[in-house]
């Protein structure tokens, strides 16, 4: 009898458990990372006897928790993976709405500002006209500055969104850390035997921490877990956690840098809400920003010189049409010398959407491009009169630079935001040509003279008059002095202007070139002026500025589309991790349900064999009572 009570005692005891596990299971069919657990009955050793081995009854060897420990991994490097693509689609996506949007995309006003400048060559003298292109210009101006304002603002909002993502990390490093504390004191308590709902509270905490970056991690000894970051950065070791930081990046320009113990390591990091923000950032919206700034220092720079070449109705040379752009050069605060940087613009067409290092070496200043990391080749000193010069920049030196002293060069990333019309008075656009020429009556050539063209408008004797006479049909003089030489079709070039010569002169020709008079009907600098938007502005001069524009709003659109699709593609390889963990992990309330019916029986036919037990062991001592 004291066999059969055992055995009925040990069933009785192992089906409740049976019973309170699938309990458990059904209590926490909702809850997030919970993990099916299932009682593991074992049959202990029998007692040895000349008749056979009698069994002992059952036991419970452990409460097992039904999990995947690869399919967990890969769930959280999709997860990592989707969470990144869906923050880059969000913004790509936004991106490409405020460069192409309907009521926000550059072409229109773009191509309303050189319609105006069109309808200004046709009509110079009207104020009507002169008053349009200003007008188109400030619109042209303020759209530049609305796409600005509204990328800087997508810059600022992904640096409060990286702040609250490290925030995250490192408080679900904490957590992580207490419950390796937990986990290694708990199983150590119970010889080994698994904390199954703080395994599963870990796991999604792993899971958590995984769509916010990409992690790795190694299970340690003494079942506790140290996780680290894709580029190696230890989160958690054992009980304690080492924590992210954000701060601001060495040249002081605001933009916030992830740290660890005081070292910058943005760039090691991927994967998750984190990763999304950062490579959006650098991927996206700097170079956006970037091309941004280039379309609209070309508009300024090849506006401004051609306006600058013009006669305006007061009969004064032109002047600025638009407010120079200027780039950002910013000193590393590492720096030991004093010297600043002025950056302007040279040869616009050289200029590239690139930022730049700029570092003083022993041998002198290099200029390293840090989209390509290649040196770019410099001329010059660097002083007022003789700037360094390369990719299009002119660099100005002020006070005194040391060895090993750093700046960030940012030609165009805020040029757009700089862009403003300068003129307000029609009567100021330069829309003639500074200089006419007159051929006199009695040419017998059958020479014809172009409107002088400008070569250099700040030639301090351009508008000086000059009379050149033909000794012969191969020479000339200018002003009664000098021979010089002329072959056809070569322009002559005096006082930082050329004149071009149709057809052949003959001696005694004669043509006077003077000043251009206030008020006056002609159009040249105003077709010049029009003439801009089919010219090659950019790209070395094989890009106008609608293609360079054109192609900014196709590169933002192309992200847009390429990142949407990337994220739609991950979300169903995460919905199918998801799936297969649920099949694995999962509680099933049928299966529960049912399961919940076999333990009762069991746990009452248990208890029936202890019944049978007590009534055989009351027959017992009644019989020996006697």
């Amino acid at each position: 009898m004291a066999d059969i009570l055992s055995i009925g005692s040990s069933a009785l005891l192992a089906y409740s458990r049976a019973l309170s596990t699938t309990s458990h299971n059904i209590s926490n069919v909702n809850t997030p990372g919970y993990s099916r657990q299932r009682v593991e009955l074992a049959t202990p050793a029998g007692a040895g006897s000349g008749s056979g081995f009698v069994g002992s009854g059952v036991s419970v060897s452990t409460i097992a928790r039904l999990t995947d420990g690869l399919v967990n991994t890969r769930l959280m490097g999709d997860a990592s993976a989707y969470a990144r693509l869906d923050v880059y689609a969000g913004y790509a996506s936004r991106v490409d709405a405020q460069l192409s949007g309907a009521d926000t995309n550059l072409a229109v006003p773009l191509q309303s500002f050189f319609g105006a400048a069109n309808a200004l060559a046709q009509n110079p003298t009207s104020p009507a006209a002169r008053q349009s292109l200003i007008g188109s210009a400030e619109t042209l101006a303020a759209m530049f500055n609305d796409s600005q304002a509204q990328l800087d603002s997508m810059d600022a909002e992904i640096d409060a969104r990286v702040r609250v993502a490290v925030d995250d990390i490192n408080r679900i490093g904490s957590a992580l850390a207490q419950l390796n504390e937990r986990l290694a004191l708990a199983q150590g308590q119970f010889s080994r035997q698994p904390a199954n709902d703080l395994l599963d509270q870990r796991d999604q905490l792993l899971q958590d921490l995984s769509e916010r970056i990409s992690i790795s991690t190694v299970m340690q000894d003494d079942g506790s877990l140290n996780v680290f970051t894709a580029g190696g950065q230890a989160l958690v070791l054992g009980t304690r956690a080492t924590p992210l930081a954000v701060a601001g990046d060495s040249y002081g320009s605001g933009r916030l840098e992830v740290t660890q113990g005081g070292a910058i390591v943005t760039s090691q990091l991927g994967g998750g809400t984190l990763g999304g923000l950062l490579d959006v950032r650098r991927e996206v919206l700097d170079p956006a920003r970037r091309e941004l700034g280039r379309v609209a220092a070309g508009i300024a720079e090849a506006f401004n010189a051609q306006h600058a070449q013009g006669l305006d109705a007061y009969g004064e040379l032109g002047g600025l049409f638009f407010t120079p752009p200027a780039g950002a050069a910013l000193a590393a605060t590492s720096n030991s010398g004093s010297a600043g940087i002025t950056l302007g613009f040279g040869d616009i067409a050289a200029l590239s959407p690139d930022d730049y290092d700029l570092r003083l070496l022993a041998s002198g200043w290099q200029l390293t491009s840090r989209s390509t990391g290649n040196v770019v080749a410099l001329s010059g000193t660097g002083s007022s009169a003789d700037p360094l010069r390369g990719a299009g920049l002119e660099l100005t030196v002020s006070g005194s630079a040391a060895v090993g002293d750093r700046f960030l060069l940012q030609p165009t990333a805020h040029v757009a935001g700089q862009m403003s019309v300068t003129i307000n008075d029609p009567m100021r656009v330069a829309a003639a040509s500074p200089l006419r020429v007159t051929a006199a009556i009695g040419n017998t050539g059958s020479a014809t003279a172009t409107t002088p063209m400008v070569l250099d408008a700040s030639s301090a004797n351009l508008l000086d008059p000059v009379n050149i006479e033909f000794i012969s049909a191969n020479t000339y003089q200018i002003n009664g002095s000098g021979s010089y030489a002329y072959s056809p079709g070569t322009p002559i070039a005096v006082n930082g202007w050329s004149l071009g010569l149709s057809g052949t002169p003959a001696a005694g020709d004669r043509y006077a070139i003077a000043r251009g008079a206030s008020n006056s009907g002609d159009n040249s600098n105003a077709q010049a002026l029009a003439g801009i938007s089919t010219r090659g502005v950019l790209e070395g001069g094989r890009s106008t500025l609608a293609q360079a524009q054109t192609a900014l709003v196709a590169d933002a659109g192309l992200d847009a589309q390429q990142s949407a699709l990337r994220r739609n593609a991950q979300s169903a390889v995460l919905t199918q991790a998801r799936n297969e963990r649920e099949a694995i992990s999962g509680v099933n309330l049928d299966e529960e349900a049912a399961d919940l019916v076999r333990f009762q029986q069991a746990y009452q036919a248990a208890a029936r064999v202890i019944q049978v037990a007590d009534t055989l062991f009351q027959t017992l001592l009644q019989a020996t009572g006697r």
